[in-house]
């Protein structure tokens, strides 16, 4: 039974999927863009919108604004930019656990494989755990790393740098919980743990790959979905609808259903090489290329 995998095959393992399963892709793409089209449509109802397209004018002014004037356009925001991200990440749970459910054991099960069952609410209890832990290591990090450089700046400097390669390794490590606790039944914080162990750079390997592609990839989508939007004769400023008329127009559903699905498939490849990895380390999969 194989206990690797090749770093560039799960990294791009999200196209062998599309593959074998279109559909599928096809589907989670488009109900990414409706996640999408929701959090826009909370935000441009409940004027976080117009805030954010005040600040992006008032950033592009000649003064540099003060926190004074940056808090008074952002601060009524707040609430609604708060609700909006809450609503997505209780929706993006429905999405993930349809993904891990068809990479992990091939099934579509629900409404277009959406349910609401124990796979997403345990996915969001170990997301806050996940959360929770990764927030309580850099406090202590943080807090060992001003000691350092109350004692001198440089060592300060050094101790930033391995503090923050801790904190990449610790994170990478608990980052298979999506998987361990589909697989396991359990929270998977500690299952990922051992399932990363002995791959760290692996794993670091296939993600930083799909990293890059995806920085590649979304910044050329974007532009076009901008230009797109422009051609349709609306103008995507701060990336949010300034009310609820603007949001109904042409251009900004192009915008949301180009770059949505976009988007959601390049979250998709994130989902496929922890997927890809499990299968591999149990020999469900042949072995890499490199091996053969």
């Amino acid at each position: 039974m194989s206990k690797t995998f090749s770093p560039s095959e799960a990294a791009f393992s999200v196209f062998e999927l599309m593959k074998r399963q279109p559909q599928f892709v096809m589907r989670y793409a488009m109900l990414s863009a409706g996640v999408m089209a929701i959090y826009l449509f909370i935000l441009s109802i409940s004027g976080a919108g117009e805030a954010m397209a005040r600040y992006v004018a008032l950033t592009q002014s000649q003064q540099m604004p003060s926190i004074e004037q940056i808090q008074a356009v952002l601060g009524p925001a707040a609430p609604p930019l708060f609700f909006s991200f809450l609503i997505s990440v209780i929706l993006s749970a429905f999405l993930t656990g349809m993904a891990l459910r068809k990479t992990l054991h091939d099934r579509d099960e629900g409404f277009w494989g959406l349910q609401a069952g124990v796979i997403e609410g345990r996915f969001l209890l170990a997301s806050l755990a996940f959360v929770a832990v990764i927030f309580g290591a850099s406090m202590a990090l943080g807090i060992i790393t001003s000691l350092f450089s109350n004692i001198h700046l440089a060592l300060g400097s050094l101790t930033v740098l391995l503090a923050l390669g801790a904190m990449i390794w610790f994170g990478l490590r608990l980052s298979q919980f999506g998987v361990m606790g589909v697989v396991t039944g359990k929270l998977g914080l500690k299952e990922s743990f051992e399932q990363t162990n002995g791959k760290f750079w692996r794993y670091f390997g296939a993600y930083l790959l799909w990293v890059v592609m995806t920085i590649i990839v979304g910044t050329i989508v974007q532009a076009l979905a901008t230009i797109g939007a422009l051609a349709l004769g609306t103008k995507i400023g701060s990336g949010i609808p300034a009310n609820a008329q603007e949001y109904a127009t042409v251009g900004w559903a192009f915008y949301i259903l180009f770059y949505g699905m976009v988007t959601g498939f390049l979250n998709l490849g994130f989902i496929c090489i922890g997927a890809y990895a499990w299968h591999q380390s149990r020999g469900d999969l042949p072995p890499p290329k490199s091996e053969i």
